[in-house]
This record gives C-alpha cells, structure tokens and sequence, in this order.
C-alpha cells in the first residue's frame, strides 16, 4: 500500500484447505510498516465457530472505498483541512479588532462592555481548550474536529443575527467553544497521522502559516466587510466556511475509531475544575486592564481561579484513576520549557502588533484598511518564512533558531520605536516589519515543534491544547505589561500637539517588548533542550497514565507515531 506516511495495515484470508486436520483453517495477517512487512499464520478451527469481531471488521474494510482511496491519494488534503480552520480561527479573532467601533454603535455597547465583544470569545476559547483535547485524545480528534466545525458555524450565523449586546455576548462565547474543539484536535491529527520527523515538521510549518496569513486576512477582510455589507457578514462568511469544513473534513480525514482497548473515562471532576478555574484567570486576564485589576468585578474571580486550580492540582495527582491533565506532562522537558518560552513569545508578539497598529494608525495617520493592508506584506513574508523553515529546520537543532527569533523581535521592535511621523512606509515601517515576521516564524515554529516532541499519541490533544493555552494565557498578561509601563511614563499635556508625547509612550511600550525578547533568551538558553528537530521520544516510553497494552501495540507495529486505532494491532490481543 502507498501512502505518505507508514501505516500499519492489516489484512486477513481464510485457507479452506486444511493445515493440521480437516476442522482447521488457516488466517495469514499481514502487517506493513514503512518497508517492513510481517506475515503472521493464525491456526483457527472453522467447526461450529462464529467469525470474530476482527474477522468482520476486515471483511468489511477489504474491498477498499472510493473515499479511502481518496485519502490515500491525497493525503495532505487532511492537513490543508485543519490548516484552513486555524485559519478561519484566527481570522474571526483578529476581525473583531476592525469591527469593535462599528458592532459597539449598532448593538448598542457602552465603552465599558464593549471589551465583552472580544473577552468573550476569549474566555471560553481558552477555557474549554484542556477539555477538548482529552475528549479528542479519548474519542478521536477527528470527531472531535467535526463538531467543533458544526458548533462555529451554527454559532457564528447566530451571532450574526443578535440585536442586544448580551445576546451577542453570550453567543460570542458559545461559538468560542467551538474553536476551542477545533484548534487541539487539528494539532491532534497532523501529529497522529504524520510521522515525527521532517514531514511532521513541514506539516505544522504549513499550519502555522496559515495561521499567520489569518491574522492579517481578517483585518482585510473585516475593513472590507464592515464599509459595505456590514459587521454581520463577518460572522456569516465564517459559519459558510465552517460548514464547508465539515464537508471536507468528512471527505478528507480518515475515519479510524479508537481502539476500545485504550478508551478511558473522562474525569469529570477534573474536567469541570480545569474549565472553571481556567474561564476564571484568563477573564481577570482579559478584563482586568478596562475593569481593574483589584476591582471588585476582577479579584475574587481571580481568587477563585487560583483556588479552582489548586483544587484541580490534587485532585488529578491524588484521585483521578483517569486524570484530565495527567501531570507526568509537566516532567517532560520539552512541553515544559517549549510552554514558558511560549509564554514570552505571545507576549512580545501581542504587544508588538498592539503599538505597530497604534503608530500607523495615530502617527502615521493610515486608516483602518490602510493599516490592515500594511500588514499585508506581514502575512505574506509569514508563508515565504514558514515554508522555507519546513523544509530547512529538520537539519538543525531548534534552539538556537529560538534565540535568533527572540532577538530578531527584539530589533524590529526598536526599529518601530524611531517611527516619525514624516516617514515612509517603504522605511523603517516595512523593514521592521520583514525583520519581525522572520523572527516570529524562527521562534515560535521551533517552540510548537518542541512542545509536541515527546507526547506520546495518546496525548497529544491535550498538550497540543495546554500549549494553545500558554498561547490565549500569554499575549493578554505581556500585553498588559508593556502598556502599562507605555502608560505611565509619559504625561500629556493640555494645549501641546499629542503625536510627541504620543509617540513617547508608544516608544517606551516597544522597549519594553523588546525587554520581554531579551529575557525571553535568557529563560530560553537555560530551559530549552540543544536536540535535534527529528529526534522523536520512543514509542515505548513510559507513563503512569499510560496502559501497557497501548505501549506494546506500538512496539509491535514499529510504528512512530500511528493511531492506536489506524495501527489495528488487536491480534495480539
């Protein structure tokens, strides 16, 4: 069988013709991986004897779909899939910014809820992500992704039609739900049906270009939307091109139900505890800079976070047969220190995009389509930069490449920083630009890369989620940090033309996201493993979470990595 990556298949025929005695047939299994192939003869007496589940399933599977045979031939139409999700993700979260004014007249928002427009989506988005990985991990991330397709497009057409800012509020969040299933469930399936290694490493760089390109196609598309068919269309192109999705992904994502044998229970209590304590801290981070900090709509959420996950803690090192968040994750050094150095690059990156939309817009005078169209060489450098480190970080280790990311961050910052307002967008604005999208794909490629290294495919859902949360956890706390130094360093006075002074605090807040590029580096060279990109962890390695017989499949099929339930290993069983 040809295929882009090494499958275990099995397949099985009976001999009528007798072995050892007349009542006896033979069963030959075959099992391929990569270029191995094993052929195994099972003994079975034929007298009076049912045929097995695994005999039924084979005879089912033997004659081959059309729709197999679609995946097979096209294998990498799965990862232009999830890829296009993150995209319209991403894309839907960064419209809002182009969106805010005109959704907050028309609904009828004051200034102090109209931060709900965005936080909303925030908050569910980044609470539900922990969850949703297990279930993907347990159930199959291809379920999982599917609904989660369903549920945006339902909810985004609802939000569209809102007429009251709490309806669009409430709505707002149920459809954050809905990508919170999409985004650990997509890094699921490219790192469970890619093997590790430069293929798997080609395959993020091209779902993190993707993700890239969103960012700054929604701005466009939103400036567009917004000045002619209005801010509800937003909503209406993506549940189109949510249910779309759906479509394809049926079409493209091999359907390979989990192996009964490796299914777990989901922890309930952990998984309420996690969602909870999780929605409490990112809305004190996401509200906390327009509400206060110590105020009381923000505090004593916040205390209940931390309580709700202290309690979350002991509850899956201490009760849960099952855990949600199986803590041994934070004992690897990969994901732990992929996740920190993660922390670092989300807030340089928010804080660095926050002042460069802030000096085009109140410096350089550009509106909010001229500032979107800006970016546009942002977004396409990010594809060019993504697509070449595929093909070239297999070949070295990814440290240093983090260290040169953060740095080159750093630099494009302060090149922002000496924006005049007389100057050309061909100057400083566009080189600091080019130097930024380079350091963002050597940086934060790498980081995912690393974190998802050595989880074992049974969890990859929920460490590809618990590092997107380190991503929604991040970028609010660093933005917060840089604009409050921006904000309290510089006094505006009455009567005096505001773009000096203005353009003060906006070089202060670049310093200070160059500081954060500087201690990243030094956090960085003292956590990150110096490995090579392709060394993966071995399939047998160890777990207290882990069931033994998964880990023996693995060894069995010499498959790293491959679904449980692709690998169709039960004859051992």
């Amino acid at each position: 069988m040809t295929a882009s990556n090494p499958q275990a298949l099995l397949s099985s025929s009976s001999q009528e013709e007798p072995i050892d005695s007349p009542s006896s047939a033979s069963t030959s299994v075959i099992i391929e991986s990569g270029k191995d192939e094993y052929k195994v003869e099972v003994l079975t007496s034929s007298e009076d004897q049912a045929p097995s589940p695994l005999d039924m399933e084979n005879a089912e599977t033997l004659p081959q779909s059309r729709l197999a045979h679609f995946q097979q031939r096209f294998p990498q139409a799965m990862l232009y899939v999830v890829s296009v999700a993150q995209f319209i993700d991403i894309a839907n979260g960064s419209s809002m910014t182009v969106a805010l004014v005109d959704i907050s007249d028309r609904l009828g928002f004051d200034s102090y809820n109209a931060q709900w427009i965005i936080s909303s989506y925030i908050v569910t988005f980044g609470g539900f992500l922990l969850l949703a990985g297990r279930i993907g991990d347990i159930y199959g991330h291809r379920q999982v992704f599917l609904a989660g397709q369903i549920w945006f497009g339902v909810w985004s057409l609802v939000v569209s039609f809102t007429t009251s800012p709490v309806l669009f509020s409430i709505t707002r969040a149920l459809q954050g739900i809905g990508a919170s299933m999409s985004v650990p469930s997509a890094l699921g399936l490219i790192t469970t049906n890619i093997p590790a290694g430069p293929k798997r490493i080609k395959a993020l760089s091209i779902f993190s270009g993707f993700g890239a390109c969103g960012a700054v196609v929604g701005l466009l598309l939103a400036g567009a939307l917004v000045s002619s068919l209005g801010w509800a269309w937003i909503f209406r192109f993506s549940s189109i091109f949510s249910f779309a999705l759906f479509v394809l992904g049926v079409l493209a994502i091999p359907s390979r139900a989990p192996s009964t044998s490796n299914r777990k229970k989901i922890d309930i209590v952990g998984s309420v505890l996690a969602t909870s304590s999780l929605i409490c801290i990112i809305y004190y981070v996401a509200t906390g800079s327009s509400a206060g900090w110590a105020s009381v709509q923000t505090l004593p959420v916040l205390a209940a976070g931390i309580v709700l996950l202290g309690t979350f803690l002991w509850v899956e090192a201490r009760v849960a047969s099952h855990p949600i968040m199986p803590l041994h994750i934070w004992r690897l050094k990969n994901f732990s220190s992929a996740f920190v150095a993660i922390l670092f690059l989300q807030g340089q990156f928010q804080g660095f995009t926050y002042f460069t939309t802030l000096i085009f817009q109140n410096i350089l005078g550009y509106s909010s389509m001229q500032t979107a169209l800006a970016f546009l060489a942002h977004s396409l450098a990010a594809i060019a930069t993504f697509t070449i480190l595929g093909k070239i970080l297999p070949k070295y280790r990814l440290k240093p490449f983090i260290l040169i990311g953060f740095l080159l961050r750093s630099v494009a910052a302060i090149m922002f920083a000496f924006v005049e307002p007389s100057m050309s967008y061909w100057g400083l604005p566009f080189c600091g630009l080019l130097v930024h999208v380079l350091g963002l794909g050597t940086s934060t490629l790498p980081a995912q890369i690393i974190a998802l290294k050595d989880a074992q495919n049974e969890e990859q859902g929920v460490v590809g989620a618990l590092y997107s949360t380190g991503m929604q956890i991040g970028a609010p706390i660093g933005l917060v940090i840089v604009t409050a130094i921006s904000e309290n360093t510089v006094n505006f006075q009455a009567g005096v033309d505001k773009k000096g002074p203005l353009m003060q605090s906006y070089r202060n807040g670049l310093f200070t996201v160059a500081a954060l590029g500087i201690l990243g580096i030094v956090v960085s060279l003292y956590l990150i493993p110096n490995a090579p990109a392709t060394q993966s962890a071995p399939a047998t390695q160890s777990s207290a979470d882990s069931d033994p017989a998964d880990t023996e499949k693995l060894d069995i099929c010499n498959s790293t990595p491959i679904p449980e339930s692709d690998a169709k290993c039960e004859a051992e069983n």
